[in-house]
């Protein structure tokens, strides 16, 4: 019984959480760029190299909708840290970039190509419904890379970087723990959908 209401819930949930048109598009110069990541307390910064990519598509592109040229949801990459130069973070992560169906990849960027080395600058998730995304991506041999390795190694009031190895089966119990919870919230928030549906 459990786990057939567990699907459902986790399938509103997909719903509930998944990027609109309302996402506005904000670029930053690369200047005022390196200057908002490091002040940023809850960016990472990261050498990674991307190992795989995952599609995941919550709706697909119109061709003669200029407003859905592009698939909307996200890419994931799977990114292997050799490197954390703001932040601590975990040695394999999978880090998303938010696909917008006008803008598509907006002002992070593409993804990187698999197999080659990057910096990374990632926004961490405060809740168990946001997911790791991917802020700015730059090639590690890039001015702008070299500007912002430069800028963080000069903040005075950064905490010292780290990477730490998180096996499999230690995500397993993190993700099972946090679909536990959003589970649980989904079945608040539809209590409450049932109850506004009545008034």
């Amino acid at each position: 019984m459990k786990n057939i209401f567990i699907v459902p819930v986790l399938a509103f949930a997909a719903l509930l959480v998944a990027p609109s048109s309302s996402y506005a598009l904000s670029c930053i110069d690369p200047d005022g760029m390196i200057e908002h990541i490091v002040s940023t307390p809850d960016y990472v910064v990261v050498t990674a190299t991307p190992t795989e990519n995952k599609e995941h598509v919550k709706e697909k592109a119109i061709k003669d909708d200029p407003n859905k040229s592009y698939d909307s949801g996200y890419t994931g990459q799977l990114l292997d840290v050799s490197k954390a130069h703001m932040g601590t973070t975990p040695d394999s992560q999978w880090a998303y970039f938010r696909r917008d169906g006008t803008w598509n990849y907006l002002c992070a960027g593409a993804p990187a190509k698999v197999g080659t080395e990057n910096i990374y600058v990632l926004s961490v998730p405060s809740n168990a419904f946001d997911l790791t995304t991917v802020v700015a991506v730059y090639p590690t041999d890039s001015e702008v890379a070299k500007d912002l390795l430069k800028e963080i190694a000069d903040a005075k009031e950064i905490v010292e970087p780290a990477v730490y190895e998180v096996p499999a089966s230690d995500w397993m119990t993190r993700l099972h723990d946090e679909l536990k919870d959003m589970a649980f919230l989904i079945k608040v928030k539809l209590a409450e959908w049932n109850f506004w549906k009545t008034q």
